[in-house]
């Protein structure tokens, strides 16, 4: 008992089932939400608890990356929807934006109250041309950034 013989099938533990089911909800979550589970806001109470354990989950992934197995880091590294370094995803998502603005409108988003998609632009952009000013940020995102604002992309 206990043995593999040739042609058995191999058994898989528990734990790595449970693991790839949660990967199954993340991606599912984040398929079908168009965003990744959140795990914390203002009001805790406002996510959903299994939302919530969902970010939990994608967190604890990222911090104890060295622990996990080679599947793991591989699965998770070709998930559409994982991100190990979501600070980078989140900025190159915002940059990409601000691109595609820019090259449609022919101009950068500005502040404005009728287009709140444009507001959200401009303020990100605002907050990257203020850490561009106080020296802050990286030399390849300020790079990108001079880019674009010469219209260089």
């Amino acid at each position: 008992m206990g043995e593999l013989r040739p042609g058995d099938p191999p058994t898989i533990g528990r734990r790595s089932t449970n693991w790839v089911r949660a990967l199954i909800r993340f991606e599912d979550f984040t398929r079908c939400e168009g965003r990744t589970p959140r795990e914390n806001t203002r009001v805790r109470g406002a996510i959903p608890s299994p939302e919530r354990r969902l970010g939990e989950w994608a967190r604890y992934q990222r911090r104890f990356e060295d622990g996990l197995s080679a599947y793991q880091r591989a699965r998770l590294d070709v998930s559409p929807y994982f991100e190990w370094d979501i600070g980078e995803s989140a900025w190159k998502s915002g940059f990409d934006a601000c691109v595609r603005f820019r090259l449609k409108h022919g101009r950068l988003p500005v502040l404005t109250k009728r287009d709140d998609e444009e507001f959200s632009l401009a303020r990100w952009l605002g907050r990257q041309l203020r850490a561009l000013q106080l020296g802050i940020l990286g030399a390849e995102r300020a790079s990108r950034l001079e880019k674009l604002l010469k219209l260089d992309i």
